[in-house]
């Protein structure tokens, strides 16, 4: 299996290089190679279109029906830059839930579906609404 795995990959082995060998020498285990993924990057602005720098986005793989849809897998958390965008690891196509919290701005989550090879998510964020209390003043 190492001379295989060492003349298909030369010597930088990369990941698919290594499912590729794989696929190649042992039966069934082409199913890892043929799924798809999708490399995400998400945009975070405010309603005005300006950046929003250190919001944190939470980003979890959902399975399931469209009706009862559950947690597959757990959640990355990532922080925008001084540009309001963070890359995401590249992520199995299908669909995810979007979560992003900043000081001074209403939490936003939104379901997205993950279906292109390269996929650009813009969020903009609402400022804070006024409470509602039933006592007067």
């Amino acid at each position: 299996m190492t001379v295989l795995l060492n003349s298909v990959l030369g010597r930088s082995p990369s990941r698919r290089g290594i499912l590729a060998a794989l696929a190649a020498a042992l039966p069934g285990a082409g199913l890892l190679v043929a799924r798809e993924w999708t490399t995400l990057r998400i945009l975070v602005k405010d309603e005005r279109g300006r950046p929003v720098p250190r919001a944190s986005v939470i980003v979890r793989q959902l399975k399931g029906k469209q009706k009862k849809l559950k947690r597959k897998s757990p959640a990355l958390e990532l922080k925008t830059s001084n540009e309001g965008s963070t890359p995401v690891p590249p992520l199995p196509r299908g669909p995810i839930l979007i979560q992003v919290i900043s000081k001074g701005f209403r939490t936003h989550g939104a379901e997205v579906a993950l279906t292109e090879p390269e996929q650009t998510e813009t969020i903009i964020l609402k400022p804070p609404s006024d409470q509602i209390s039933v006592h007067k003043e």
